[in-house]
């Protein structure tokens, strides 16, 4: 009829983005934990915020994918023909984890539930100590310390040598100006400098000597 346009059709509507929850655990694991959002994963996936709250409802449920990839990818030791040196390598796989994934130690502990992956590895090692002789309630408690030391003297570690926007002294600093040997009890400036050793030492060797306190422990009840 005149006068009258045909009307062009729509035009169609783009390909949905199609991702998965290991792609959310990569892109998760490359923002990184300190920088960790969901506005951050999204951008980082190309995608719309609301797709991906459909995925993982929660920056809790972000967190606990990465960490679950991240745990997943680890080379986790076999148990051996020593129960000692099974749990050091498994110390030191657990404490590359933290060093892979800055922010780690810190988030672990204040999560609403465990990462799957990380209790197959705690049960798995566990039960390696029940089949050395361990009791089962001593095999858990030993895991359990473990993993809490490792948790805890990294995120320690890693609170001292943080730097903080406009402060040119880290925390290291203040515990070192803290533990300085002329403001401690002068009988006390042995242990003073043994002090000042561990602030400015590795931390990982720090780790493994309070380790070998927990698994001389252990053997006594072996």
């Amino acid at each position: 009829m005149g006068g009258m346009t045909t009307p062009r059709p729509s035009p169609r509507p783009g390909r949905r983005p199609s991702f998965s929850l290991d792609d959310i655990s990569e892109a998760a694991l490359a923002v990184g934990f300190r920088d960790l959002t969901m506005t951050s994963v999204a951008d980082r996936l190309g995608v719309r915020h609301s797709s991906l709250y459909r995925r993982v409802p929660s920056r809790d449920d972000l967190v606990i994918a990465a960490m679950d990839l991240a745990v997943q990818r680890a080379d986790w030791p076999g148990p051996g023909t020593d129960w000692r040196a099974y749990l050091e390598e498994t110390a030191d796989v657990v404490w590359g984890v933290f060093a892979a994934y800055p922010g780690m130690a810190e988030l672990i502990r204040d999560l609403p539930r465990t990462p799957p992956s990380v209790t197959r590895v705690f049960y798995r090692t566990a039960r390696a100590l029940t089949e050395f002789g361990f009791g089962d309630d001593d095999a858990v408690l030993i895991v359990d310390t473990l993993t809490d030391l490792a948790a805890d003297v990294y995120a320690g570690w890693e609170r001292l040598v943080r730097v903080r926007d406009g402060d040119p002294l880290t925390a290291r600093d203040r515990l070192r100006a803290s533990w300085a040997a002329e403001q401690a009890d002068p009988g006390a400036a042995a242990f003073a400098a043994v002090v000042r050793q561990v602030i400015d030492g590795d931390p990982h060797v720090w780790f493994r000597r309070k380790l070998a306190l927990v698994l001389d422990g252990a053997a006594a009840r072996f």
